[in-house]
C-alpha cells in the first residue's frame, strides 16, 4: 500500500473513532468541545490528567495548539506541556497508577519528560523509586498527616 493512501487510510480510521466517541458521549449526556482549528492537533495518548492538573505531551501527534484549546476549555486546572522525545505519546511512558500516583518509566524519553514535569508541577508531590523489572518513579502528592 503507497505511503498516501495508508495516510488516507489512517485518517478515515481516526475519524470513525472520533463519530464513535462523540455519539457515545453525546448518549451520556455529556459536554462535548470539538476542536475547530484546523491547526490543533491533541492526542488522548499525549494527556495526563492527574486530578488536580493536566500535563499535556508534545508530541508528533500533538502540539502547542492543542494544549491551549484544553487549557482554555478545563480554565479551573493548570495545563502544562511537556516535549515528548523518543517516544510516540507521553502516556508511552508514563500514566496514573492510582488515585495521585503517577508512573514514569526509566528510559531516557522518560527521564527527560520528568525533569519537564518536576519544574512545571501545581502541586507539591513527593517521589519515590521502586526497582522492580522495568524501574519506575512513583509521585504523589506530598500531604501534612502522619
Amino acid at each position: 500500500m503507497p505511503l498516501l493512501q495508508a495516510l488516507n487510510f489512517w485518517r478515515s480510521e481516526v475519524l470513525l473513532e472520533v463519530d464513535a466517541m462523540k455519539r457515545a458521549l453525546e448518549s451520556l449526556n455529556l459536554n462535548i468541545v470539538e476542536m475547530t482549528d484546523g491547526n490543533a492537533t491533541l492526542d488522548g495518548g499525549d494527556v495526563l490528567f492527574t486530578g488536580r492538573e493536566f500535563f499535556v505531551g508534545l508530541s508528533n501527534r500533538t502540539n502547542r495548539r492543542g494544549a491551549e484549546i484544553l487549557a482554555d476549555t478545563f480554565k479551573d486546572y493548570a495545563v502544562s506541556t511537556v516535549p515528548v522525545v523518543g517516544a510516540l505519546h507521553l502516556k508511552s511512558f508514563c500514566s496514573m497508577a492510582g488515585p495521585n500516583l503517577i508512573a514514569i518509566g526509566s528510559s531516557e524519553a522518560a527521564q527527560k519528560a520528568l525533569k519537564v514535569v518536576e519544574i512545571k508541577l501545581s502541586f507539591q508531590y513527593m517521589c519515590h523509586s521502586a526497582e522492580c523489572q522495568l524501574r519506575t518513579l512513583f509521585m504523589y502528592p506530598a500531604t501534612t498527616e502522619s
